[in-house]
């Protein structure tokens, strides 16, 4: 009988390897917010394997197959079809069409789902095709969809969905391109045909076959990546696509400030990244004339293309945050999704963003966001605020405090910021930290009329918190 086994047995160094070694095999790095995912996966793996989870951490090593399988058990798979619908609209009605005008008859329209989880993506890309260019199409259209995962892949083969994931499909879609299955849908034979299914980890080579790609789907990836990693990925997405092609990223995936050679525009109410074409390179001749001509002007390099307006700027952060405070996390998403994450507000309104998915409770994507806003600038206050707040939802005070102090730093003005340092103090049995906090909130706090929601909490009831706990701890 197998000895019981538990991730408590691990040391802070060999979670911080398991860590790095999941990166490095996958790109997807699990900070300190994500220690319990990497807990309950290790604690699986360890049981399988039957070894305790020290042992277990210990063979890990470089072994790619227990990585993958060990990846497998941390990987995020929720999605639904037409999840990005304004990239979707852009896809059927704009990009989709100028494509086939302007590609040879009978070249294929070539596009690539990068991380296809359990396939809503492709299968969403390819009834856009069968919207735009007519049923049947007037072109081979080939839809390449990769993911990491076996087990997510097997889901997409065998396409049949229920509940959620189809809540964006119209009617007319489901009529269309999908058939009664049980209780679900089946996605219809025609629609599965555009697109083929291959097991592929990102951070591999791309094969000979992906160049010359039209359009790549990289949505909610490699916001889950460190930098140096997002940037390694884009510039061999850049080389593969053809001139012309459109990258489609998810809205917590700027490339402002992280890779400068796609160039962005709005398409029908969308933000698209798309690959200029280069300037044609200056040739030697092969055989020098007898009169050398003179060596040509050096052409300037092409200023960065303007922003368009509305951009990112201090007025979307300003609005953005005012509803975060009133509690309407739906409304400020919506804002800030109609602007082009660009621009020196771009951390802010990254952060932002990350609060607002908090509060619907997809804290993987809030801290993951709040990172990527620290990275483009580690100035970014609202961006420490909410890790500390998800280190403390998750009973890691230490870590929360660690990120809350570098908050206060940063705003020592905040009543907030006081409130939750109070907070966690007091949970880590820090009394005359916590009493100085409750104090420093309260003070904050005075100016400000007790019906005001600052992140839909009222002020009147945050004092009166602050004073039970300052009562409570004898100051």
């Amino acid at each position: 009988m197998a000895q019981a086994m538990t991730s408590e047995d691990l040391s802070l160094a060999q979670a911080d390897t398991l860590r790095a070694g999941l990166a490095s095999y996958c790109g997807v790095y699990l900070d300190d917010s994500r220690r319990s995912v990497l807990r309950a996966a290790v604690e699986r793996r360890a049981a399988a394997c039957g070894l305790p989870a020290a042992r277990y951490a210990e063979r890990l090593g470089a072994d790619r197959g227990e990585l993958q399988r060990l990846a497998e058990l941390i990987l995020n798979h929720e999605t639904l079809f037409f999840r990005n619908r304004p990239h979707m609209h852009a896809l059927r009605t704009a990009i989709l069409p100028e494509l086939h005008r302007r590609l040879p008859p009978g070249v294929p329209l070539r596009l690539w789902s990068a991380g296809c989880s359990t396939g809503e993506e492709p299968y969403s890309i390819a009834i856009a095709a069968l919207e735009a260019l007519g049923d049947p199409l007037p072109r081979p259209v080939e839809i390449l969809a990769t993911d990491l995962s076996a087990a997510a892949l097997a889901k997409a083969r065998a396409a049949v969905y229920r509940g959620r994931t189809l809540s964006n499909l119209t009617i007319q879609q489901r009529a269309r391109f999908f058939e009664p299955r049980g209780d679900g849908l089946a996605v219809a034979e025609r629609v599965r045909r555009l697109v083929r299914f291959e097991q592929r980890n990102l951070l591999d080579p791309f094969p000979p076959e992906l160049r010359g790609l039209h359009g790549v789907f990289c949505q909610n990836v490699t916001i889950y990546f460190q930098l140096a990693t997002c940037r390694n990925l884009l510039a061999r997405m850049y080389e593969t696509m053809a001139d012309g092609g459109a990258l489609f990223l998810g809205f917590s995936e700027t490339l402002w400030n992280i890779f400068d050679r796609f160039r962005w525009r709005e398409v029908a109410g969308a933000y698209v990244y798309y690959k200029d074409p280069e300037p044609p390179r200056q040739t030697t001749p092969l055989v020098a004339t007898r009169e050398p001509r003179p060596a040509p002007a050096a052409r300037p390099r092409p200023a960065p293309r303007p922003l368009p307006t509305p951009f990112a700027g201090p007025e979307v952060a300003a609005r953005g945050r005012a509803l975060l405070d009133a509690g309407e996390a739906e409304r400020a998403l919506e804002l800030f999704y109609a602007t082009p994450l660009a621009g020196a507000e771009a951390p802010q309104i990254l952060a932002l963003a990350a609060r607002a998915h908090a509060n619907r409770g997809d804290l993987d994507l809030a801290v993951a966001e709040a990172r990527r806003a620290i990275e483009l600038s580690p100035l970014t206050t609202e961006a420490y605020l909410l890790i500390g707040l998800i280190y403390a939802r998750q009973g890691q005070p230490q870590e929360a405090i660690r990120e809350l102090e570098r908050a206060r730093y940063l705003d020592a003005r905040s009543p907030l910021i006081a409130y939750h340092l109070a907070e966690c103090y007091r949970e880590a049995g820090r009394a005359g930290p916590a009493l100085r906090e409750y104090h420093n909130a309260l003070r904050q706090l005075e100016a400000e009329p007790p019906d005001r929601l600052i992140d839909g909490v009222a002020v009147g009831w945050l004092s009166e918190t602050c004073r039970h706990y300052v009562a409570q701890l004898g100051g």
